[in-house]
C-alpha cells in the first residue's frame, strides 16, 4: 500500500497538463527533487504514506491531474528502478535480518543436579551465616532453611521432579527459539526477497489490490463539517480506497494501468 499512498496521496492534489522536466514538476509542487525523491523512498521501504509537505499543491489546476500522475509515476518508476534506491532497500533487508539465536548447549540431568546441589548448598550457608550473625531475623529465616535442606536431600535423587522440570523447560526453550527463528527467516524472506524485483512487484500488487473496485459515482453528503459517503459501508473502506475515490476515475485508473504494465515488465 505504499506506493498506493504516496502516489495517490500526490494525485488527490496535483496537476500537469504536459509532460514537463523534473525540475519544473518539483517546482510546481513547491518541492525540492530531494525531498520529493525521499517520500518516494520512504513510501517503498517503510510501507507508510509519507507526507513530505507540498506548499503549492491548491494553487495547481484540478483538471489536468493525469498528466502530472503520469509524471511522478514514470520518476518514480525511474528512481526506484536506480542503484541508489537499491542500495537503500539492501542495507534495509540485511538491518532486518533476524539474528540467529545462541546455540546453547543443553546441560545434562547430571550437570543440571550438580548444579542445583551447589546453589542450593551456598544458600543454606548463607542463611545459616544469617541466623549466626542477625539472630534476631532466625525466626523468619527458618522456614526457608528447613526448605532448602529439604531441596537438598531431594536433589540427590536425579530423578527429582525438579531436576527432570528444569531439563525439560531447558529443551523446550532451545526447540522454541530455533522454531521461532525459523518462522522469522520465512517472514523475512518472504518480506524482503533477495531479488528487489520481488519487493517492488509486491509494493505494486498491494496498490492494485488497494485500489480496485472503487465506486467513482459514490454520493457524498455533509456531515459533522466533513464529507462522507452515503453508503455507509464506504466509511469502512481502507484509507487507500477513498483516496483512489478523491483522485478521481481518471487518474486512479491510469495509475492502475501503469503499475500493471509496470508489474508485467519485473
Amino acid at each position: 500500500m505504499a506506493v498506493c499512498t504516496m502516489i495517490i496521496s500526490v494525485f488527490i492534489f496535483s496537476s500537469f497538463k504536459t509532460r514537463r522536466a523534473a525540475e519544473d514538476m518539483w517546482k510546481m509542487l513547491g518541492l525540492t527533487q530531494q525531498t520529493g525523491t525521499e517520500g518516494i523512498k520512504n513510501s517503498f521501504l517503510n510501507g507508510y504514506l509519507y507526507y513530505y509537505g507540498a506548499k503549492n499543491l491548491k494553487n495547481i489546476a484540478v483538471g489536468s491531474r493525469a498528466s502530472l500522475a503520469q509524471d511522478l509515476l514514470t520518476y518514480t518508476k525511474q528512481y526506484v528502478s536506480s542503484p541508489d534506491f537499491k542500495k537503500k532497500y539492501d542495507d534495509m533487508r540485511k538491518g532486518a535480518k533476524p539474528q540467529e539465536p545462541i546455540d546453547k548447549k543443553l546441560r545434562t540431568r547430571q550437570e543440571i543436579q550438580k548444579d542445583e546441589i551447589a546453589k542450593t548448598e551456598k544458600s543454606i550457608k548463607d542463611a545459616e551465616k544469617t541466623i549466626k550473625e542477625l539472630p534476631d531475623l532466625a525466626k523468619g529465616i527458618q522456614p526457608v532453611l528447613d526448605m532448602l535442606r529439604k531441596n537438598l536431600k531431594d536433589y540427590q535423587d536425579i530423578n527429582n521432579e525438579m531436576i527432570v522440570s528444569i531439563e525439560m523447560s531447558e529443551k523446550y526453550e532451545k526447540e522454541n527459539n530455533l522454531k521461532s527463528y525459523k518462522e522469522r527467516m520465512e517472514r523475512w524472506q518472504k518480506d524482503y526477497p533477495e531479488n528487489i524485483n520481488g519487493f517492488i512487484g509486491e509494493k505494486l500488487k498491494r496498490m492494485l489490490d488497494a485500489t480496485k473496485g472503487i465506486d467513482y459515482n459514490a454520493s457524498l453528503v455533509e456531515k459533522y463539517g466533513k464529507k462522507r459517503f452515503v453508503n455507509a459501508a464506504y466509511e469502512g473502506k481502507a484509507t487507500e480506497w477513498k483516496q483512489g475515490f478523491r483522485a478521481g476515475k481518471d487518474v486512479t485508473e491510469m495509475a492502475r494501468a501503469f503499475a500493471q504494465k509496470w508489474l508485467a515488465e519485473l
